[in-house]
């Protein structure tokens, strides 16, 4: 059941956010630009089994190209992974290996679709099938976090939920994220004036399959804080997020219920 581990190292992709925006009067919204992303994970877990505790932990490297151009509804985008691997330690090395073979399988596809200025999904779309491209279009649905209606200005506060789903090792459910987000104050990266997001939640997660021929199910939940930033020119420049998880894999044939804890460090860069 150590696999669980790399499941959910992706899945945790799944949920990290950047963004491109511009400002329209006072406030601001997305609008067309292209750049490459740098998003880093440190994923610490620990599952047990038979009184047994296991530990590990994954580091995951990952270079996107994301980019938004003006479109008839909205902003067409192009989501591609150009690198991913993880390093994991506390595993056996056929698991890495099984690891880094998942992430060899999205790099270089594409995902193209629409966003509305506020980030919300229009449609997404791939040529690709299977359960490596049903990730990489999960992943690409949320990349950007999702701004209010009238767009962000000093001080706005906002409420979104986010509804996903995911197909992990034939693992397949759904997760679904409750979120406020507060632009906090003022702030400089790297010398450049830029506005303070903050970002806090819930999240749920369930989930049905077969693991190595057998039966399983996920259920779990979670708590995620972080912050974005975004210059006062009107560009994404990059953000960190926790996430702290307690999961429970049972195997109803065996009788055995497995809890998981988890905590998901991401940090975000823009690389130009």
């Amino acid at each position: 059941m150590n696999r669980s581990a790399s499941r959910i190292t992706l899945l945790a992709f799944t949920i990290a956010s950047s963004a491109m925006v511009s400002t329209l009067g006072a406030q601001t919204v997305y609008k067309a630009g292209a750049h490459r992303y740098s998003v880093d994970q440190t994923m610490n877990a620990r599952q047990t089994m038979q009184g047994q505790s296991v530990e590990s932990t994954a580091r995951t490297h990952q270079e996107i190209s994301f980019s938004l151009t003006q479109a008839n509804q909205g902003l067409a985008f192009t989501f591609v992974v150009d690198s991913a691997s993880t390093a994991i330690d506390g595993v056996p090395p056929e698991q890495m290996a099984a690891a880094n073979e998942g992430f060899k399988q999205v790099m270089g596809k594409t995902v193209t679709g629409t966003f509305s200025p506020q980030g919300k999904v229009i449609d997404a779309t791939m040529t690709d099938s299977g359960p490596a491209a049903a990730q990489l279009l999960a992943g690409a649905r949320n990349f950007l976090p999702i701004l209010p209606e009238g767009g962000i200005t000093a001080g706005t506060s906002w409420n979104d939920s986010t509804a996903g789903n995911f197909n992990n090792n034939g693992v397949v459910g759904t997760t679904l994220i409750h979120s406020k987000s507060t632009v906090t104050g003022d702030t400089a990266i790297a010398g450049e004036p830029a506005w303070r997001v903050t970002r806090s939640g819930t999240l749920s997660m369930s989930g049905k399959g077969m693991s190595q021929g057998t039966d399983v199910a996920l259920d779990g939940s979670g708590d995620l804080e972080g912050q974005f930033y975004i210059s006062k020119d009107g560009a994404f420049l990059g953000g960190e997020q926790q996430l702290t998880q307690k999961m429970t894999l049972t195997v109803p044939a065996a009788g055995i219920t497995i809890p998981i804890e988890q905590k998901i460090i991401t940090q975000m860069k823009r690389m130009d």
